[in-house]
């Protein structure tokens, strides 16, 4: 049997073994020449005996072509859902920074604010005691050295007013138990019920904060005895009779 040589074969032995030239060959790949790509095949069917949908303007183009624009399309979605997933988390990320952000500073502003009302607490019964000192020595001391006295108690004030300390009202207000301390009643109709009759120890805010709340006493209305509720019931049966 006779062995055949390619062309491209007898166009090099033409040039002899030892010569440096080479012809070029065309490699070039007919676009009508059927491809049997197992992977092409399964990109294009979306579902196994179904061919995929495809757009217009890829109709009559080689499948191989198709197959790569399939692929190219698939991996754009991709990339899409990717984006929006990482453009999520980052929005979630800078939601909660956000939030953190405004904590610390409303935190640092509080610590600020209320930075001295601890001191200013263990101060409240010092105040409390240089009012009684002041009470007690109105009538017992001359004029000028109580003047004196009362003057520090004066600068001591303005000092904690400064801060943001102001005194909680009390006496002749209606009862508010978010800044009143009930010790005791008194059962009476001659204010209204829940209001403030007396103040047993002052009671004091240190800007919108309650420091101490106040010790009050109030009013309730009077009970009537038993005996009178009995005496008024029989009243009215005999007038029913």
């Amino acid at each position: 049997m006779k062995e055949e040589k390619s062309p491209v074969t007898k166009n090099l032995n033409k040039n002899g073994p030892d010569s440096d030239e080479c012809e070029e060959v065309d490699v070039s790949i007919d676009d009508n020449i059927p491809i049997n790509n197992s992977s092409s095949s399964k990109t294009l069917n979306a579902k196994e005996g179904e061919p995929a949908s495809i757009p217009e303007e890829w109709k009559g183009k080689p499948e191989a072509e198709i197959s790569l624009l399939l692929e190219l399309h698939a991996l754009k979605k991709k990339m899409e859902n990717s984006e929006k997933e990482w453009f999520e988390k980052y929005a979630r990320l800078q939601a909660e920074f956000e939030n953190w952000r405004r904590r610390s500073l409303k935190e640092k502003d509080d610590y600020i604010k209320y930075a001295s009302s601890q001191l200013i607490g263990k101060l409240l019964n010092s105040l409390d005691n240089f009012e009684i000192m002041l009470k007690n020595l109105e009538r017992k001391l001359p004029t000028n050295e109580f003047k004196g006295i009362q003057m520090i108690y004066k600068e001591l004030y303005c000092v904690l007013e400064k801060e943001g300390l102001t005194p909680i009202k009390a006496k002749g207000e209606k009862f508010d138990p978010f800044v009143h301390d009930i010790l005791t009643m008194d059962y009476t109709n001659s204010c209204p019920e829940d209001t403030i009759i007396e103040e047993f120890q002052k009671g004091y805010k240190l800007k919108d904060q309650v420091l101490r709340t106040s010790k009050v006493k109030i009013a309730k209305s009077e009970k009537k005895e038993p005996e009178i509720i009995e005496s008024n019931l029989k009243e009215e049966e005999h007038k029913t009779d």
